[in-house]
């Protein structure tokens, strides 16, 4: 999940977070305060999805409940 901050902190993990099989979560630029780290990850086109605030913890839950986190379902 990379949520508002500024610069490229959370691009290099993002890149290896994906490589790993995993999936990014960004805020959107309307509720970040400061769009740098979440931005530079969604014009990398590695976010998922990009959500509001209100809405990360809602897609989190949803998630780990579906099994979806690594895009695989459990056994």
């Amino acid at each position: 999940v990379v949520m508002t901050g500024m610069g490229r902190d959370g691009l290099c993990g993002s890149e290896e977070i994906r490589l790993a099989g995993g999936r990014i979560l960004a805020q959107d630029e309307e509720s970040s305060v400061v769009w740098g780290m979440p931005g530079y990850v969604v014009r990398a086109g590695l976010a998922d999805r990009v959500l509001p605030l209100d809405q990360l913890a809602v897609e989190i839950v949803r998630r780990v409940r579906g099994g979806v986190a690594s895009g695989r379902h459990p056994a």
